[in-house]
């Protein structure tokens, strides 16, 4: 008996269900069908990338929206406040701590008390946002001629506070 060498492969058994000791060889893969499943990535490569150019655009417009809107919204608060002579809450609510600290509620009652604020009108359009975000607004005071007050805003905390415009 001679060992078999090692080059050999042995041949199947004879019998039915016997199967090839290999695979059946690669077939040709259909190019259309290549063609139409880049194309259909692609366009949805495209459809994302334009829809995140779209959708950071809205969220920057949204940003810049609400920030004017919160901002006047302190002008106008500000405002109300020395309307209805509360100088506590003008001074406490809507001044940073620097101008809190130049302006005592006994300089609001001197400024303010005589000639109180009767009428005001703050446009959010009018808002600008820069390094510095400046409210203008529209005030009349009993016995003065109209004029325009502009408010500069800072951000303390979560909030925004007027930190400049304080006449």
């Amino acid at each position: 008996m001679t060992a078999p060498q090692v080059d050999e492969v042995p041949a199947p058994p004879p019998g039915p269900g016997v199967v090839a000791p290999f695979a059946a060889p690669p077939r040709d893969r259909d190019m259309k069908s290549l063609w139409i499943g880049l194309g259909v990535g692609g366009l949805v490569l495209a459809i994302c990338c334009v829809g995140g150019v779209l959708g950071g655009g809205f969220l920057v417009a949204f940003a810049d929206n609400l920030t004017r809107t919160q901002v006047a919204d302190v002008v106008r608060g500000y405002l109300g406040a020395l309307q209805t002579q509360n100088f506590q809450a003008a001074r406490d609510e809507y001044l940073c701590a620097a101008e809190q600290r130049n302006h005592s509620v006994g300089w609001f009652k001197d400024h303010y008390g005589s000639s109180p604020v009767v009428a005001f009108s703050v446009d959010e359009d009018e808002v600008v946002i820069q390094q510095d975000i400046v409210v203008p607004a529209h005030v009349q005071q009993r016995g003065r001629v109209e004029r325009l007050m502009e408010f500069t805003m800072s951000q303390e905390g979560t909030r925004y506070v007027i930190c400049g415009g304080v006449e």
